[in-house]
């Protein structure tokens, strides 16, 4: 598991939900799914640490006397690709019990942060040492964010220690470096030129004999006063330094003790983009002979928290004193849970299909919702939801499974959903739960694989006639039939997507006055699309006209829900059946709107998501504004029946984050197609396309996240870049395998009429 997931959440042991590895054998659709305990049997568990540095060391690296580049650590993964989730530049070998890169391409760079302290102020005399051993290379020339510092001379198949000195000033001022090795000689055929150790980069006169404080010489596991404990070993002037999500309630815990004679002085730091340092707190260490408790609160951080970094540095010591960190955590303050709600005997997903949050009055928006608004009252809100994709396809699939659409292998518009992992509908069947599906969207019917496990399934096609909601009626039925058993009924209804529904009346009526354009309600996502092509032929009055079919839609989706909801109250099911109401995509805003792009910004993303919980409960008029994605549905359907999801699920339960009992802190959404991808964590968005990042916004200062952050925010950049690394970049998750959607005659039509162009066989590109 990646330790940037288990940055993921405080409070809860999930870290899953970001990055955990997924293999077509782990996800049997034969696992039984367990009866989970109710609620109230249940003692609330003491939060996991939001971050274990002995657990989670490789989110940490090391300094002694400057910094430290340990290549064969696992730390180092993502440091040697800054920009790249490409890993073909080396691999990792082990010689000696010691990790060494062996690399194979002829320039090699690695990103490092040099930190703001005293004793290594932005100097001259700035040098890199390095143990390594030459393979075919005979050299290698050193630069430092492209300033020639030197050359390192390389023995060929022996060890050894050499020092590139800087002739010309170089000054290494707090913040984010790039170092870059260009090797010398050697084999051009891809054989491996070198191997490293480690490098160390410093400034003032090396030390005599540098001894590099890799992980293997910082972690152990010393006895002291006859109790052992997991530690981290550091001498002065040494450092630890972890990136992640700092929550602003957090508090960093260890023990203290010496090793080696005499005492210490520690501090701890809270360091961040564009701000002084901050000292948060330190310690002297006096050598007892005991484990000392240590408690240092986290300060300076505004709102939640933010994208930072935790550094412990030992300030002073002796030359053979060593500081040991017993058992370093960040642990975040949780709130006093409200009581759980019931498990529900029912449960209803309506998905609305092109449905912005951010225009619904609910969400703050100016579009009159009074259904949502209505369940939003008695129910919970959360307000920073974000789709997995800008595919319908690969969200609900999300929705249905549990798992990122990376996962799944749905990047592109022919994708279907893979037959492997255990789906909602499967896991209900198997504990008697009914089940039923109805879709009037396409790429969700069953030439896309998502008629799968469920006891009915009903698809509209936009080929049919009729009213777009009548999926809503369709499930209404379905519930009066089943009135009395348990049951899981998801509805995805077109929303505000185009074929549109509109009377010639309500037309004579709509904006603007007179219109004769070329958008016909039930042609026009063809002439959406048409018109993309060639968007000289698309008026401001056809745009005027678009909006104001997608706000009937709106309506006419609304009022559906209304009579949905009132056929559960006349089932009597309203009480014990949990409704949750969210959206697959937001609609395109560009010159064109409404018409499929393989674009990932943000509004496209921004989905609303309520739940309103079975029976009166606490949760009532509740707003969420922890971060939610489309994996956190799955989880949250089957918990609410009072099922275990399967171990493949990923997400949270919204309940459990609803009422408190987890402290859900800002987590890294994903969003993937056709290629790209778009990480959001906090305020920041990482953009990127084929392997390679592309920039990097703070939508706290620019909400349109075009303005490039990544060279003045390193420390946001790097969890950011790592997580990235962890889970995106090729190979690094095994996803299941992409199935390719039947696409007969019939289907292509559909699509057509759609919005799909005409000639558009496989219009993304698969990821």
């Amino acid at each position: 598991m990646s330790t940037i997931a288990r940055w993921s959440l405080a409070g809860v042991v999930l870290a899953s939900a970001c990055a955990r590895r997924h293999t077509p054998e782990s996800s049997s659709t034969t696992d039984p799914p367990a009866r989970r305990e109710s609620p109230e049997s249940r003692a609330e568990e003491p939060p996991p640490p939001v971050l274990d540095v002995v657990r989670d060391l490789d989110a940490c690296s090391f300094g002694h006397q400057g910094v430290l580049l340990d290549f064969g650590d696992p730390s180092m993964r993502a440091a040697l690709r800054p920009g790249s989730l490409a890993r073909g530049d080396g691999d990792v070998v082990e010689h000696g019990g010691a990790t060494w890169f062996r690399a194979k391409a002829r320039t090699l760079t690695a990103s490092f942060y040099w930190p703001a302290v005293a004793d290594q102020p932005g100097a001259a005399n700035t040098y890199v040492e390095a143990r390594a051993r030459g393979v075919t290379a005979r050299a290698a020339s050193v630069s430092v964010d492209g300033k020639h510092v030197g050359d390192l001379s390389l023995a060929k198949g022996e060890a050894a220690t050499a020092i590139a000195r800087a002739t010309t000033p170089i000054t290494l001022t707090p913040g984010g470096h790039e170092l870059t090795l260009r090797f010398v000689g050697g084999s051009r055929g891809g054989d491996a030129l070198a191997e490293i150790d480690w490098i160390h980069i410093g400034t003032g006169e090396p030390p005599a004999a540098y001894a590099a404080p890799t992980r293997a010489d910082v972690l152990t596991d010393p006895a002291v006063g006859g109790r052992s404990m997991r530690a981290l070993s550091l001498r002065a002037t040494g450092f630890v330094r972890c990136s992640g999500w700092i929550p602003a309630n957090a508090t960093i815990e260890a023990s203290l003790a010496t090793a080696g004679g005499g005492d210490a002085d520690v501090e701890a730091q809270l360091l961040r983009d564009r701000r002084p340092p901050i000292i948060l707190g330190a310690a002297h260490v006096t050598g007892t002979g005991a484990w000392v408790p240590w408690s240092v609160p986290i300060t300076g951080l505004e709102g939640d928290g933010a994208l930072a970094s935790i550094a412990v540095a030992v300030r002073r010591a002796g030359e053979t004193t060593r500081v040991l960190l017993g058992a370093p955590r960040l642990v975040a303050a949780r709130a006093d849970a409200l009581p759980a709600p019931p498990p529900a005997r029912g449960l209803l997903l309506v998905v609305l299909g092109t449905t912005a949050a951010k225009s619904l009055s609910p969400w703050g928006g100016t579009h009159e919702a009074p259904t949502m608004a209505r369940l939003a009252s008695s129910g919970t809100l959360f307000t920073g939801n974000r789709a997995s994709s800008s595919l319908a396809t690969a969200v609900v699939g999300s929705m249905l499974t549990g798992l990122p659409p990376y996962a799944l292998g749905i990047q592109d518009g022919d994708a279907r959903l893979p037959r492997g992992p255990t789906t909602i509908a499967e896991a209900c069947r198997q504990a008697g739960i009914a089940t039923a599906m109805f879709t009037a969207n396409p790429t969700t019917g069953a030439a896309f694989g998502f008629d799968r496990g469920w006891d009915s399934f009903v698809a509209h096609d936009p080929l049919e006639e009729g009213a777009a909601t009548r999926v809503f009626d369709d499930a209404a039925a379905w519930i009066e039939a089943h009135k009395g058993d348990r049951f899981l009924v998801v509805v995805h209804a077109r929303g505000g997507h185009p074929p549109w529904d509109a009377t010639t009346e309500e037309l004579k009526t709509m904006p603007p006055q007179g219109y004769f354009g070329i958008l016909e309600p039930r042609r026009a996502a063809e002439a959406l699309t048409k018109a993309r092509r060639r968007p000289t032929h698309f008026k401001e009055e056809d745009r005027t006209r678009a909006w104001a079919l997608y706000d009937r839609a709106l309506d006419a989706h609304d009022e559906a829900l209304a009579r949905l909801v009132a056929a559960l109250r006349t089932a009597g099911r309203e009480d014990d059946t949990a409704i949750i109401v969210t959206g697959d995509v937001g609609p395109s805003e560009g010159p064109v709107p409404f018409v499929d792009v393989d674009a990932l910004d943000e509004p496209l993303l921004a989905t609303p998501l309520l739940v309103r919980w079975p029976h009166a409960d606490p949760l009532a008029g509740r707003r969420v504004q922890a971060p939610t994605e489309p994996e956190d549905i799955a989880r949250t359907i089957l918990d609410a029946l009072g099922l275990s999801p399967p171990h493949t699920f990923q997400g949270v339960d919204l309940a459990s984050a609803a009422r408190g009992a987890l402290a859900v802190v800002e987590r890294p959404l994903a969003a993937t197609r056709a290629g790209r991808f778009a990480i959001r964590w906090g305020p920041f968005v990482l953009l990127g396309a084929r392997d390679r990042e592309i920039r990097m916004c703070d939508l706290s200062l620019d909400p349109t996240c075009v303005a490039e952050v990544r060279a003045t925010s390193p420390l946001a950049l790097e969890p950011l870049h790592r997580w990235a690394y962890d889970v995106l970049a090729p190979g690094a998750t095994q996803a299941f395998p992409r199935e390719g959607a039947p696409l007969d005659e019939h289907t292509v039509s559909q699509l057509v009429r759609w919005g799909r162009p005409a000639d558009d066989t496989a219009a993304d590109e698969k990821f």
